[in-house]
């Protein structure tokens, strides 16, 4: 960048320059480092998922932990029933595990939801009913053109998909399938095509260096103890071809040391024990590990299955990190990329779409039974307390009944609470508000 001074010009640039340490210069080595794309294919991210442990874990967890809770539908219970019903035909929570590993190791994966319709590329339909639910990755999903009419609800994306099945061309609506992307890359959609990267793109490195050091340390097990054996005059009993006694003199020795522990050799022999060390290499191990974790966003309690070392040694907090994570993504992601199956999956099970009937997602981390009471006596005592000693005096009770009813449902401590006061009523429609002493 150029600036005038005085009827001077002088070039000046951002950052830090220090000539004498070469900082900022041309001579700078930091300053030539750049990072270079690495495109994997998914012959190689699938070898890796099926040879790495650590890569298969990087896929698999956070597939695991999105889907082994499940959903909570919030309806009538034999609507809830009925739908729960729907979903073990289905398979539903398998097939979404699936379809989320395999979006996590090739960078995308969709669920077809097949209605038996004779045209595939049309719009779907709500309400349909769903025959099936099959599982297609990006390689097997061919991309049409990406939609850039900037008023359609699919622009940017394509719109319709090619799969190529029993020798035919069939093309199908985007609205038919459940679309997951593995790690969405911004500004990428015209080149990726609708699809994002594999989750093993930016760990692969960290990967191979845990299974490398690991595999070396591994090999250097093997000699971590070496026997070494110095006899007289043994490259003239090579070069006179006297292989065999150098052979049978070794064989003996070994025999003797496995028999009674001692090696007998000659006077002008030489016997000496060597031992590798292996101090320092469990740190060098730990600080691998920790970068994939690092780079895979898993705790190592997670990841590894050993507990957190340093100052907060317990790992509780990454832990409610990692499942904020997972919530994040059943919020954001799964969620919406399901709305149209979830429609599908209410009209099917119920034969209609009441419109108060929705679901969440259940917390992955459990609380102990210690916990929930505690929970309880802190809500009934935050409860009369606000209730007053003449009771809804602060607020009124039935207004602060229903908010109870609310947190005690929502926090999962009473679940279907809220059911059952719409079945045995309210404390309002009990009569029990107003002038009468309650006890809240």
């Amino acid at each position: 960048m150029a600036t005038h001074s005085f009827g001077k010009v002088q070039r000046v640039q951002d950052g830090l320059v220090n000539v004498v340490a070469n900082l900022g210069t041309g001579r700078d080595k930091a300053a030539h480092s750049h990072y270079v794309s690495s495109i994997f294919g998914a012959h190689q991210l699938l070898q890796a998922y099926e040879n790495s442990w650590l890569a298969g874990a990087i896929v698999d967890y956070p597939a695991e932990d999105a889907t082994r809770k499940g959903r909570a539908w919030r309806a009538q219970p034999d609507q809830i029933i009925k739908i729960e019903a729907m979903e073990r035909q289905w398979g539903l929570m398998g097939k979404l595990q699936g379809l989320l590993v395999a979006s996590r190791i090739y960078g995308g994966a969709a669920l077809y939801m097949n209605t038996g319709d004779a045209d595939q590329s049309t719009p779907l339909v709500v309400p349909s009913e769903i025959k099936s639910l099959v599982l297609l990755t990006k390689e097997q999903l061919s991309a049409g053109p990406i939609n850039n009419d900037i008023d359609s609800e699919y622009y940017g994306l394509p719109e319709v998909y090619t799969l190529s099945s029993n020798a035919r061309q069939v093309k199908i609506h985007r609205s038919r399938l459940v679309i997951m992307v593995g790690v969405p890359v911004p500004g990428t959609t015209q080149v990726n095509n609708g699809w994002g990267n594999s989750v093993l793109q930016s760990t692969y490195e960290a990967v191979q260096q845990v299974d490398s050091t690991m595999a070396n340390m591994a090999s250097l097990v093997f000699e971590a103890k070496v026997d070494v054996f110095k006899f007289n005059n043994l490259a003239q009993m090579f070069e006179t071809g006297n292989d065999a006694i150098v052979h049978a003199r070794l064989s003996a020795q070994a025999a003797m040391k496995g028999i009674n522990g001692a090696v007998v050799i000659d006077m002008q022999d030489d016997y000496q024990q060597k031992s590798a060390t292996f101090a320092g290499l469990p740190d060098v191990v730990t600080k691998f590990m920790d970068a994939v974790s690092g780079a895979s966003r898993i705790p190592v309690t997670r990841l590894y299955g050993r507990a957190a070392v340093g100052l907060s040694g317990s790992g509780d907090g990454d832990e409610r990190v990692y499942f904020d994570r997972i919530g994040h993504l059943q919020a954001t992601t799964i969620t919406p990329a399901m709305s149209l199956l979830d429609e599908c999956l209410i009209w099917q099970a119920l034969g209609e779409r009441p419109a108060e009937i929705f679901y969440e997602w259940r917390p992955l981390r459990q609380l102990s039974e210690t916990e929930r009471a505690e929970i309880m006596v802190k809500v009934s005592t935050a409860a009369r307390n606000f209730a007053g000693s003449n009771g809804g005096e602060i607020i009124p009770l039935d207004a602060l009944s229903d908010a109870v009813v609310n947190e005690l449902n929502e926090s999962g401590l009473l679940p279907g609470l809220d059911q059952a006061i719409k079945l045995y009523g309210s404390l309002r429609e009990q009569g029990l508000t107003g002038g009468d002493e309650v006890t809240v």
